[in-house]
C-alpha cells in the first residue's frame, strides 16, 4: 500500500506539471464542462474522484482478480499440457523443451513487445464489438481525458485481456519473467498515452503511438470511430485500416457517443450488466452514427 502512495504521489507530479504545462494546447468540449453532473465537491470534479477511485480499485481489486483469473487459467493449461505444477518447479514444467524460453533475454523481450502489443490491437478491436463493448465503453466514458484516466477500466475488462495476453506468451514458452519485465513499462506508457498533452511525434508519428494518436481513439466524433487501437506500435493500425490522426488537429468531443455510461464508480460497475434499453448502439460505430443521424 505504502508503494502504491509513493507511486501515486510521484506520478502526480510528473503528469501534473506536465499536463500544467500544456493547458490550453489540448481542446475540451463545452459539455466537458459545464454538465451538471460533473459538479465539483470537496474541490475536485466528479470525473476526477471517479478516477481518484479506480486509482485505489483498479490496482487492489481489479488486478486482485486478474491474478486470480490468470491462476486458474495456468492451472487449465496445465492439465491441457499435461503437466503437473509446483512451488519449487513453478512453471518450469510448462516451459519444459521449449526452443523460445532458450533464447536470449533481449530477443524474448523484443518477441514479448511485439506480440503483446500485436495481440492487445485484436483484442482492443474486440472489445469494440457487441456486448464486449459495454465493459470497455467504462474506459472510453472520460470526457476529459487526463493521465487519471488511464486506470478507469472495469475488472471484465482487466480479466479477459490478461488472461488472453499471458496464456498465449506462456503457451508458445516464453519466460514469464520477461513478460513480468515488460509489464511495467507497458503500464507507465499507458499513463503517458492518455495524458492532456498535444504530442505527435512528428516524423515519428507512423512509428510510436503518441497521445494525440490515442486521443483520437477516445474520440467521440464520427470520423475517429473505431480508430487507433495500437497501445505502442500504430504500425497494426496502418496494416489493417484502423489509423486516424488528422495533422495538427486534435478531438474537441470524447467519451461514448451515446453518453450512456454513468459517472459514478459503483455505477459504473453494475452498468455493463445492466438489461439494455431498447435498441441501443451495439458497437462505438452504431454510437457515433446514431447521434450523427
Amino acid at each position: 500500500m505504502l508503494r502504491l502512495v509513493v507511486a501515486a504521489l510521484i506520478l502526480t507530479a510528473v503528469f501534473g506539471l506536465l499536463e500544467r504545462r500544456y493547458r490550453g494546447r489540448v481542446p475540451i468540449a463545452p459539455e466537458a464542462t459545464d454538465d451538471p453532473a460533473a459538479r465539483r465537491r470537496f474541490g475536485l470534479r466528479r470525473d476526477t474522484r471517479t478516477d481518484l477511485i479506480y486509482w485505489l480499485f483498479t490496482p487492489l481489486v481489479t488486478r486482485t482478480i486478474s491474478l486470480v483469473g490468470l491462476f486458474l487459467a495456468i492451472i487449465l493449461l496445465a492439465a491441457v499440457k499435461g503437466v503437473e505444477l509446483d512451488r519449487e518447479s513453478g512453471l518450469g514444467p510448462l516451459l519444459a523443451g521449449s526452443p523460445i524460453v532458450a533464447q536470449a533475454r533481449w530477443l524474448q523481450v523484443i518477441e514479448v513487445v511485439l506480440l503483446i502489443d500485436f495481440s492487445a490491437y485484436w483484442i482492443h478491436r474486440a472489445f469494440h464489438r457487441g456486448r464486449l463493448w459495454r465493459f470497455h465503453a467504462v474506459h472510453h466514458s472520460p470526457r476529459r481525458l487526463t493521465w487519471l484516466s488511464s486506470v478507469r477500466l472495469h475488472p471484465v475488462n482487466d480479466l479477459l485481456a490478461r488472461i488472453v495476453q499471458v496464456i498465449a506468451l506462456l503457451a508458445l514458452g516464453f519466460d514469464p519473467t520477461v513478460l513480468a519485465g515488460v509489464v511495467p513499462f507497458t503500464g507507465f506508457y499507458g499513463l503517458l498515452l492518455h495524458a492532456r498533452v498535444p504530442w505527435e511525434f512528428g516524423p515519428l508519428r507512423y512509428v510510436i503511438a503518441s497521445p494525440a494518436f490515442h486521443r483520437w481513439h477516445h474520440s467521440a466524433e464520427r470520423e475517429a470511430m473505431d480508430t487507433n487501437f495500437a497501445g505502442l506500435l500504430p504500425i497494426w493500425d496502418l496494416l489493417f485500416g484502423t489509423f486516424h490522426m488528422p495533422r495538427g488537429r486534435l478531438p474537441t468531443h470524447l467519451g461514448v457517443a451515446d453518453e450512456a455510461v454513468p459517472e459514478g464508480f459503483w455505477a459504473q460497475l453494475v452498468w455493463p450488466f445492466r438489461r439494455r434499453a431498447a435498441h441501443p448502439p451495439a458497437t462505438a460505430s452504431d454510437a457515433a452514427a446514431a447521434v450523427a443521424g
